[in-house]
């Protein structure tokens, strides 16, 4: 009962800062779309997704790295969920520019001071901000799986135990 009710604390913690961290997302990209200034969320998003492919990838060395175990299934549990956000978020900035790009070429204005009916043509941005609201959800799952075994210290010998190699 009580891992139950650890795993019951740490999926409600999961899902409290999934959801603080969306709706803080969601604010800066409604306004920025809104206002129609993408600059400062391609300067947002594009290092974060810089940072998901390199955590990923670090994910993926470590879990093969690993002696075959709990360790390795955990992490490399972690590295698949942390690629599949990192596909997500970056098929939404894909989208999203493209979304952009195509109101460009198609001379789209939008005065945010006096809206109008043409502005709901900037509700296609749910498309793209969804890939993206699903990456960050994706990427942090994997982030949260592999944060008990990172988070705690660790002495050289389980280090050794972890890689499958006898102490020295």
């Amino acid at each position: 009962m009580r891992c139950t009710l650890r795993l019951h604390v740490r999926r409600l913690g999961f899902w409290l800062v999934a959801v603080a961290a969306g709706a803080v997302f969601f604010g800066a990209v409604s306004h920025h779309v809104y206002t129609f200034d993408f600059r400062p969320l391609a300067a947002f998003c594009l290092p974060v997704l810089v940072v998901f492919f390199g955590f990923t990838s670090l994910l993926y060395m470590r879990g093969r790295s690993l002696a075959r175990g709990k360790a390795q299934v955990r992490t490399l549990f972690a590295a698949e969920r942390a690629m599949q956000g990192t596909i997500a978020y970056l098929s939404g900035i894909v989208l999203g520019a493209s979304l952009y790009g195509l109101l460009q070429y198609l001379d789209f204005h939008f005065d945010p001071r006096q809206p109008g009916a043409s502005g709901l043509w900037l509700v296609l941005f749910l498309a793209p901000y969804g890939l993206l609201q699903a990456g960050l959800v994706l990427f942090m799952g994997g982030v949260w799986t592999i944060v008990p075994q990172l988070l705690r210290p660790v002495s050289p010998y389980e280090v050794w135990r972890r890689i499958g190699k006898e102490p020295a």
